[in-house]
């Protein structure tokens, strides 16, 4: 990693160090507030401005990316190499990830049909997970999706 940053122009000083080994670590998406409290439970001296901060670094380099699924709530999903989507439920705001590697060569012929090169797919389905159906009435009864 000190090398990558190096590449980039950025020294990977030992807060950094930390704040980067807290956010992989933690192998989900993640809230600024989510990665401050991981990061003060090994280090107290660490400002949330520090974490916010190397966090849009971690963006900058290309090693993750902000999602925002309208809820006014900003997480961080690190970038792999495996397609994934994301279920977000609209009751608990529970995101939960899911492989799509089997849709991308029908999301790849559906973009080709349209003379259009796809340089990566982003699919997120809303609606409520097991534990908030049964909380939610409008969950229960279905309606037509909203596209």
């Amino acid at each position: 990693m000190r090398e990558f940053l190096k590449t980039k122009g950025f020294k990977m000083t030992p807060q950094r160090e930390r704040i980067f080994k807290a956010f992989f670590g933690l192998g989900q998406h993640v809230t600024v507030d989510e990665l401050y409290a991981k990061v003060r439970e090994s280090d107290r001296s660490i400002g949330y401005a520090t974490v916010w901060r190397n966090l849009k670094l971690i963006c900058k380099v290309g090693l993750a990316e902000e999602v925002n699924l309208g809820d006014g709530v900003t997480r961080y999903d690190r970038i792999t190499r495996e397609p994934h989507g994301h279920l977000f439920c609209l009751g608990c705001k529970k995101l939960i990830e899911f492989e799509t590697t089997e849709m991308v060569p029908g999301l790849t012929a559906v973009a080709s049909a349209q003379r259009f090169k796809p340089e990566g797919f982003k699919i997120e389905i809303t609606g409520y997970c097991e534990k908030c159906q049964s909380e939610h009435k409008e969950a229960e009864t279905p309606q037509a999706v909203r596209w």
